[in-house]
């Protein structure tokens, strides 16, 4: 088995504090997973299955098909499996770090926290149990937090993990020992290349990753029959350092508020070589969602009023006075899913807002009403893919905060019919002057891979939620209500895959 890191949310620097007081949550890439070895296909799957069939109480195949469920990306089905596993073998090392991990990546940190406790209790000797128990404790217990991250590097003083968790929580806490944490977090380059599965010669991938989180997940956009990725962790980087072969190296660094200091040695790394890039670092920089607002100058296209303001001058005076109007939203910079993000009626409401929110700065975002039709919210997706639009999904839900795996789709047809009708023909759903729009978005973002979150007003023009390139692609789980969301996957797959095989075999322009 090996071990990977996975990306997602991020944890900021803070005003100093004390291991009394509250921390932010570590990022996801410090969450670790244990991995089966072995193909993520669907012929994986079948093979796993039959064997199960065969001999269905035999754990390790129930723990392998979980990983595999896992990492195509059928997360329900999956952690149904690991619990299965637990049934079986309540111990399973495996199945408790991995569901644990899931829970923790959807934000439910106490059934994340139980599991790792059990893990390190059964498996007092395995360092990455105490390492997920650090991440899930240090929002609410940095004592305890620090407490297992130090019993982590006692088991293996080496481990990364342990050692930038421990760095990233004395940072957030003021401690200048954190300094000393990080750099033996990155004294030697992190790398990691993923198993080449087909027969000829591959087309060599560097993929640049944070630490801090804010990646683009690009395994479900690689075909490792045709790609033999390697991923670089910039931060462990260091200027002059050999890189790995590559024919092309993609940046997937695509948070600029969450991983925005990696962007800098990001660049460095593409400097260093003569292949082609996509996703440039600068570009990305400027995808900050105070940024974006610069896509009002698109017509056809309304970007909210976006600044990022310290909290103590947040105030409804100093709000007007920047042209700012009730409702209004206010969130924590760094934070995806909905998490930290609130809606403000009225100035009166402002100050318990505030109170609810973490961070010394917070980002004021002009409300955009997306209603249409019934009253409902619709937040459409798309990809940009080396300059082509591609529909991702339609998620319609009666309030303002709507995100797909939320909205009520699975249950209601006509909400499937209307995303199915914008999936199969996007132009004629939206209207050529949405079309113009975005890809006019597209091409202002001067990025290879990105995507944006929309609504439609009631002229038609793009109302921007955001646009960025940490927008992946999942394939839909096996509920047959969802099978006509796959052929515009899979067109976005071939997309990508084209972009990375041509850019590969050109020079650098």
């Amino acid at each position: 088995m090996r071990r990977t890191l996975r990306s997602g949310r991020d944890r900021r620097p803070a005003s100093r504090r004390t291991l009394t007081q509250r921390a932010s949550p570590p990022p996801a890439s410090l969450a670790i997973r244990v991995v089966c070895a072995g193909n993520v296909t669907e012929e994986s799957l079948a093979g796993i299955d039959a064997a199960l069939n065969a001999n269905p109480g035999a754990v390790d195949l129930r723990f392998a098909r979980a990983c595999l469920l896992e990492e195509l990306g059928r997360r329900a089905r999956a952690r149904a499996a690991y619990q299965n596993v637990l049934a079986a073998e309540p111990t399973h090392f495996g199945a408790l770090m991995n569901l644990g991990t899931m829970f923790y990546l959807d934000n439910r940190r106490p059934e994340a926290r139980n599991l790792y406790e059990y893990a390190t209790h059964h498996h007092p000797a395995e360092a990455n149990a105490f390492v997920n128990l650090g991440n899930v404790l240090a929002p609410d217990d940095p004592r305890a937090a620090r407490r297992a991250y130090e019993r982590a590097l006692e088991l293996e003083p080496s481990n990364a993990t342990a050692n930038f968790g421990l760095a990233l929580l004395l940072e957030a806490l003021g401690d200048a020992e954190a300094e000393t944490y990080r750099r033996r977090a990155f004294a030697a380059p992190i790398v990691r290349t993923t198993p080449y599965r087909g027969s000829g010669e591959p087309v060599r991938l560097l993929v640049l990753l944070s630490a801090l989180g804010g990646n683009l997940i690009t395994s479900q956009l690689l075909d490792d029959r045709r790609v033999e990725a390697t991923s670089l962790l910039v931060e462990s980087w260091r200027d002059g350092a050999p890189l790995p072969p590559h024919d092309a190296i993609f940046n997937a660094i695509g948070d600029a508020e969450r991983a925005g200091d990696a962007l800098a040695p990001a660049e460095r790394i593409a400097a260093a070589s003569a292949r082609p890039l996509l996703n440039r670092p600068e570009a990305v920089r400027r995808t900050r969602r105070d940024a974006i607002a610069r896509l009002n100058a698109i017509p056809g296209v309304i970007a909210p009023q976006t600044e990022l303001l310290a909290r103590a001058g947040i105030t409804a005076d100093a709000l007007a006075a920047r042209g700012f109007r009730f409702p209004l939203l206010l969130r924590t910079p760094g934070y995806h899913s909905g998490e930290h993000f609130a809606r403000v009626a009225s100035p009166g409401d402002l100050p318990h807002a505030l109170a609810t929110l973490p961070g010394d700065d917070l980002l004021v975002i002009a409300f955009l009403d997306a209603r249409g039709a019934g009253g409902n919210v619709r937040k459409y997706r798309a990809l940009f893919v080396d300059g082509g639009v591609y529909p991702v999904h339609l998620a319609i839900a009666p309030g303002w905060k709507v995100h797909y795996f939320s909205a009520n789709m699975r249950d209601d047809d006509a909400n499937r019919a209307e995303e199915a009708a914008f999936l199969s023909d996007m132009t004629a759903h939206l209207g050529l002057g949405a079309m113009t729009a975005l890809s006019a978005i597209a091409r202002s973002l001067e990025l290879d891979y990105a995507g944006v979150d929309f609504g439609l007003g009631s002229d038609g023009s793009v109302l921007v939620f955001e646009a960025n390139a940490t927008m992946a692609i999942y394939w839909p789980d096996d509920d047959e209500r969802f099978a006509y969301r796959r052929a515009a996957i899979a067109r976005i797959v071939d997309a990508a895959q084209r972009m990375v095989s041509e850019r590969a075999a050109a020079p650098r322009s």
